[in-house]
């Protein structure tokens, strides 16, 4: 499942311009004060202002090649505050082979930096923001982990491990929706996960408008 684009919302518009473009040093593009873009390898991420009361956040995982991530946390933490759990600011799943690190940004965003063991992307040089690959994962909050899942699964997605009524990744090692249900905790974080707009579009299968 490749992510093409990913739509979020947000009433920090111009702290996330701050944060993504200054201090880790990424491409942002077509900025006003209504949205920007932020190109995150081969995914285009877009930022667009909340009009509402409420402040939203999400949860997103970009990956990184399978043998930088000793390198992109150094990167990382030379930048932000890594988020821990359990006095750990890394963790690794025998599950999914894969290592991880987050961070939230200044939207309270939860950030996730991913290296799949299971996918040949290795890179010869020094970890840089060139070598953050694409979006990999969004975080789909839902009332109904299963019957959502469900509807995912009717327009071709399938389900990549293990599901429970809580917690479902849907799709495959590129890119996965990590359906959550409403208020449980974000992994890393102290978040509840809520419901808010996002807007997906996905190689060959076409956008989504969720929430």
């Amino acid at each position: 499942m490749m992510i093409e684009e990913l739509q979020l919302y947000t009433t920090r518009m111009e702290d996330l311009k701050h944060f993504y473009r200054d201090t880790l040093g990424m491409e942002v593009s077509n900025a006003t004060d209504q949205a920007f873009n932020l190109q995150v390898g081969r995914t285009k991420m877009i930022f667009k202002q909340c009009e509402t009361d409420r402040e939203p956040f999400y949860h997103v995982a970009w990956s990184i090649p399978t043998n930088r991530f000793k390198e992109a946390k150094q990167w990382a933490a030379s930048r932000v505050v890594l988020s821990r759990e359990e006095n750990q600011d890394e963790t690794y799943s025998t599950n999914w082979d894969s290592h991880s690190l987050y961070f939230e940004d200044p939207a309270g965003n939860i950030i996730e930096l991913i290296a799949h063991h299971r996918i040949q992307n290795e890179s010869d040089h020094d970890f840089s923001t060139q070598d953050i690959l694409q979006v990999c994962e969004v975080g789909l909050v839902t009332e109904d982990v299963l019957s959502t899942v469900n509807e995912l699964q009717q327009i071709g997605l399938t389900r990549w491990g293990e599901v429970s009524d809580t917690f479902a990744p849907v799709g495959d090692v590129h890119g996965l929706f990590i359906v959550v249900r409403k208020d449980r905790t974000w992994f890393f974080s102290k978040q509840k996960a809520q419901i808010y707009p996002l807007e997906v579009s996905i190689l060959g299968v076409g956008k989504l408008r969720i929430g």
